[in-house]
């Protein structure tokens, strides 16, 4: 099988209203925006059991709820055919911002969650050791 890609790098490639050929990897998409849909709820259920990253996970995900829905759009209409919406670029256009704005919001999450548990361990050092200090 021979394929030619030099066609990827043409306008018509991006721009046709009905795409042909298969779409196996559709599947992969539908499931990542499921993913980014539901991704608050599963950051709850497989992240730690605490308050401090509840609290970090607890806003920003507006964004991937409406992207993620955009996305199963436009996949689902490149599975029936639609044409005009089952453009490649419309397909990329939420496809690359939900995957940028996951790995920016998780890189967030990591940080908040760090910063506030080294602040009560902090905390913790500080009443620990303030009775010693008065003692003398």
């Amino acid at each position: 099988m021979y394929f030619d890609l030099s066609q990827l790098l043409t306008s018509h490639y991006f721009l046709d209203k009905t795409p042909g050929g298969d779409f196996l990897i559709g599947y992969a998409i539908l499931v990542f925006f499921l993913v980014a849909i539901f991704a608050k709820s599963i950051l709850r259920s497989l992240g730690p059991k605490n308050k401090y990253f509840r609290k970090s996970i607890r806003k920003g995900f507006g964004k991937f709820i409406a992207l993620g829905i955009a996305g199963l759009i436009f996949t689902s209409a490149r599975f029936s055919g639609v044409p005009v919406f089952s453009m490649r670029v419309l397909l990329y256009i939420v496809f690359v911002p939900t995957l940028v704005f996951g790995i920016l919001k998780l890189i967030k999450i990591y940080k908040e969650y760090k910063k506030r548990v080294r602040s009560v361990d902090r905390e913790k050092w500080v009443v620990g050791n303030s009775d010693k200090k008065f003692k003398n």
